[in-house]
């Protein structure tokens, strides 16, 4: 396993998972922070922390990409909340910076697993599949999404709970 292999500092290792990993979580950095600027930033980022944190990778604890998704996921959300990102972005609206020319479901994704993701959120309840894209794809936190939609933090962290719960069910099986 490559990770494990990072872990012992195996430099070849580490060009090996990024070969494999790196156009996948650039794919999951730019739907979050919507420029590709941006996403290369968080993406070496991303690639320092995995080698840094890959001695604490834990393999009965997820799959190698759920955690390395994980980690890109939160590092480009803490870039949304950096200062920096905050002084470049006062006065543009986020979902209007989206590149056209980035096919997301080619270099994110696989085609069999966003068309299974797809089946499955349309099995979510409306308001469950609304606060998942929120948080999960647009990078909002559970509170801004709350204030958003006018309901009680309580009941969308339930609402995002529950939903992703079925969402790990439905894809397992």
């Amino acid at each position: 396993m490559l990770i494990a292999r990072c872990a012992l500092r195996d430099q070849a290792a580490f060009l090996a998972l990024y070969d494999a990993t790196s156009a996948k979580l650039f794919g999951v950095i730019l739907r979050i922070v919507k420029r590709e600027p941006w996403a290369e930033e968080v993406v070496q980022d991303v690639y320092l922390r995995i080698w840094d944190s890959a001695p604490r990778y834990n393999a009965t604890l997820g799959q190698p990409m759920t955690w390395l998704i994980n980690i890109a996921r939160n590092r480009a959300i803490d870039f949304l909340r950096s200062s920096e990102y905050a002084m470049a972005h006062q006065n543009e609206e986020l979902d209007d910076a989206l590149p056209a020319d980035v096919d997301l479901a080619l270099s994110a994704e696989t085609r069999a697993e966003m068309s299974r993701l797809a089946g499955c959120m349309d099995l979510l309840k409306c308001d469950q599949r609304d606060c998942i894209l929120l948080v999960y794809h647009l990078g909002y936190t559970p509170t801004e999404v709350a204030e958003r939609a006018g309901h009680a933090i309580g009941t969308v962290k339930t609402w995002l709970r529950r939903g992703v719960q079925r969402l790990r069910d439905c894809m397992r099986s």
